[in-house]
């Protein structure tokens, strides 16, 4: 079994691979953390786009994808 933190963690990189992005509402009410402040400098850098509480990988960088990865778990 996974922890809490290990599954919030799956749940970020399996979402953030998908064109459907991640909902961090839905992030926030299932395992009770905020994490919208986290994306803001990966927004301004042009790494995510946000869509209201949709957050996915911008388009054309969907091939650095594990560097983005690495910024949010910071």
């Amino acid at each position: 079994m996974i922890s809490p933190p290990q599954a919030l963690e799956e749940e970020l990189f399996l979402g953030l691979r998908q064109l459907a992005g991640i909902d961090l509402q839905v992030l926030q009410q299932t395992y009770g953390v905020s994490l919208a402040d986290r994306f803001t400098p990966l927004e301004s850098s042009g790494l995510v786009e946000r869509a209201g509480n949709v957050v996915r990988l911008a388009a054309d960088r969907l091939s650095i994808s594990n560097a983005v990865f690495v910024e949010l778990m910071r």
